[in-house]
């Protein structure tokens, strides 16, 4: 049992790394395919304004001004699962950080709170709920 606890976290953890690498890199450079991550059923608050689905959802993103973000740091860990050990299951991922938005004078601290699901069709993780808040 321990073993596969340690295998379904350090899978979480591989998929987090790669999360966090590739998402706010499109959000900040290439924002029209970040709804690549997303699927129609996702649950996305951002800032206190709910959107169901992605396509809400990005037509209010791409109409932000253009970004730059900072991670600052990270966690995630496995939600429980029936997958075998080394098999992608759902994680919750945690991430601060900095947002400077091109319209703002100064840089924004944020935090943002991610389910992410793994997608069967291409062995990624798609994000299942999403929660942005500026703090």
């Amino acid at each position: 049992m321990a073993n596969s606890l340690k295998e379904h976290v350090d899978t979480s953890s591989k998929g987090a790394d790669a999360f966090v690498g590739i998402y706010y890199q499109l959000f900040d450079t290439q924002r029209p395919v970040l709804n690549r991550v997303y699927r129609d059923t996702s649950a996305i608050l951002w800032n206190g304004n709910a959107f169901n689905g992605i396509g809400p959802f990005s037509e209010f993103y791409n109409k932000l001004s253009s970004s730059e973000h900072t991670v600052n740091a990270y966690d995630c860990h496995p939600l429980p699962t029936s997958t075998a050990p080394g098999t992608p299951g759902s994680m919750i991922l945690n991430v601060s950080g900095t947002v400077k938005y091109s319209n703002e004078s100064s840089a924004r601290h944020f935090s943002q709170s991610f389910i992410l699901s793994p997608d069967p069709t291409n062995g990624s993780f798609y994000v299942w709920s999403d929660c942005f808040r500026f703090v």
